[in-house]
């Protein structure tokens, strides 16, 4: 049985945190359906496709996420990840209320983890064992979009991939 090398812990987390955002009414999925596509496009983007966004998302609200530390403690099952959230908004309380909300979701360390295990539309590739705000910067005027505040939301993750016997990806 061959892998699947396109799962990625960083991408379970993201359709975990728009189910939850959703479900808050933080985002309404209605503002971000696309005619040319024929579905909802999911504001939270990898940083290689903000430039394809803009046009899409100009004036709303959205998150751009990246991968920024990767390593793996003494038992080599176990990765360490840190993945950057920054998030775009043309009103402070949105971003607030964004932040707010991820710090809720993510702060709980094993208790968040579960959460994320217990996931319906998860992978069952993955075994998360902790979840940790790392960071989180002032809110501030974007550089790189004109007209946004943005401010940066750092989540740290520890899990583990399913193996076979000699640990290799299922």
């Amino acid at each position: 049985m061959t892998a699947d090398y396109k799962l990625d812990a960083m991408l379970e987390l993201r359709k975990f945190l728009w189910s939850k955002i959703v479900s808050a009414g933080i985002f309404t999925e209605s503002n971000y359906y696309s005619d040319n596509v024929g579905s909802t496009i999911i504001p939270i983007i990898p940083v290689q496709q903000a430039a394809e966004m803009n046009q899409f998302l100009s004036g709303k609200k959205h998150i751009v996420y990246d991968k920024i530390g990767l390593s793996y403690e003494d038992n080599w099952l176990i990765c360490c990840e840190q993945i950057l959230f920054t998030i775009y908004a043309t009103d402070v309380s949105e971003i607030n209320e964004i932040r707010n909300f991820m710090t809720d979701q993510f702060r709980r360390m094993d208790n968040s983890a579960s959460d994320l295990n217990g996931f319906a539309t998860m992978s069952n590739k993955f075994k998360f064992y902790s979840t940790v705000l790392a960071e989180i910067s002032p809110t501030a005027p974007s550089e790189e979009i004109k007209g946004f505040l943005s401010a940066d939301v750092v989540i740290e993750i520890k899990y583990s991939r399913i193996t076979d016997p000699v640990g290799r990806f299922l």
